[in-house]
């Protein structure tokens, strides 16, 4: 009988060291590591993660740039059943766009159904939601990009440049050093994007008050004197003038001759925003040659960057209703940047209610929306994956 039980607990140690040793050489595999060492660069044309290639899978979650002063979607769904959406579809990145409004004011969030759901939002304000929605999407991996996207709320429209009448530029500054000052110490916060398609700026051409390569760098060093995070530059929309219109923010025509310059130089990254008919129509897209016409034109928009630049090159907005000829420049564009090797992309947006583009929902922010779902993982078929382990600062990097 002795023998017999010493032979079984033997066959459970030699059993339970091999679970240990497969789940020590899986943990190994991953390449695990403290939170706090996690450190994204800009360099070789490509992102990068501790220096090995981050394969980014991004997209937009927008509201808190608008009269509602949270993310949309929240009067329907938990914030958690939607991050988990976002994760379960490969996503290891998101953009939230916010108001330097927001920031200055700190408002109660609205539309939101505390009933059976978000309840851990109660009483919260907007900022405070803001916290819980980053620290939820980090458990879910998702590494989160802070783009301010208006100065008033719902004001992008009007917003041709960083400031304005009622937001000086140091007001705006200000807005920006609230938001290191409250983020820096979230481990999933890697980047920022520092102002949305400024349509009535300039690049390099000597004013200050309207070069946007310049306020980049102004913000950028701020951003880099507290924080470790990557700095996203737009495009402008006419500086200097496009032959072929470019869209807002897709004007890096500039970069050519006057890169953006930032006290660490692998930090910055250069950020089109690239659109379809479904958002404007152009000249180009009504061509019998469509679409074959599209790369030369993104060559000489921003395309170029990839070859003559070692910064990133990530789109920071692209999207549409994927039918018809939108769709046809969809497909063209996912060909483009796959050939060029720049299939990093913030997707405009999970949200079904951008008019112009829909979103990766349905209306019942439910019903993923397939085919662009698809297209995103013909464009990103391996995103980097990025794997908290429970109750502990590890992360696990795939």
């Amino acid at each position: 009988y002795l023998q017999a039980l010493t032979m079984t607990l033997l066959k459970s140690l030699i059993s339970l060291s091999v679970i240990a040793i497969v789940a020590i050489n899986s943990i190994s595999d991953r390449n695990c590591q403290d939170k706090g060492s996690l450190s994204f660069t800009s360099e070789d044309g490509v992102l990068k993660l501790n220096g090995e290639r981050f394969n980014l899978k991004g997209l937009s979650w927008f509201g808190f740039e608008t009269t509602n002063y949270v993310v949309h979607g929240l009067w329907c769904q938990d914030y958690h059943t939607l991050i988990d959406f976002i994760a379960n579809n490969s996503f290891n990145a998101m953009r939230l766009p916010f108001s330097c409004e927001l920031v200055l004011n700190d408002y109660p969030p609205q539309t939101i159904d505390y009933n059976d759901m978000n309840e851990d939002l109660f009483n919260l304000t907007s900022l405070q939601v803001m916290d819980k929605i980053i620290s939820a999407a980090g458990d879910a991996g998702i590494m989160v990009m802070l783009d301010m996207h208006s100065l008033e709320a719902g004001g992008y429209m009007q917003d041709g440049l960083w400031y304005d009448d009622k937001y000086a530029p140091n007001t705006t500054q200000s807005c920006w050093n609230t938001m290191i000052n409250r983020y820096k110490d979230f481990w999933n916060i890697i980047a920022v994007d520092v102002f949305n398609e400024p349509f009535s700026g300039t690049w390099c051409t000597g004013d200050k008050s309207t070069d946007f390569n310049t306020w980049c760098e102004t913000i950028g060093n701020d951003v880099l004197s507290k924080t470790d995070w990557l700095i996203l530059c737009e495009g402008v929309a006419k500086s200097p003038p496009c032959a072929d219109p470019c869209f807002w923010g897709e004007d890096l025509q500039g970069v050519k001759t006057c890169p953006v310059i930032l006290n660490t130089p692998n930090k910055i990254v250069y950020s089109p925003h690239v659109y379809g008919s479904s958002v404007a129509s152009q000249p180009y897209f009504n061509v019998n040659n469509f679409p074959n016409n599209m790369p030369a034109i993104w060559n000489e928009h921003w395309g170029f960057i990839k070859n003559m630049s070692k910064s990133a090159l990530t789109v920071g907005e692209w999207g549409g209703q994927y039918s018809g000829n939108d769709g046809e420049w969809m497909d063209e564009f996912v060909t483009y940047l796959i050939e060029i090797d720049a299939p990093d992309t913030y997707f405009w947006c999970l949200n079904p209610d951008s008019g112009d583009t829909g979103g990766l929902l349905e209306n019942d922010w439910q019903t993923p929306v397939t085919p662009k779902l698809e297209l995103l993982d013909k464009l990103q078929p391996n995103p980097t994956k990025i794997t908290p382990q429970s109750d502990t600062n590890v992360v696990c990097i795939n």
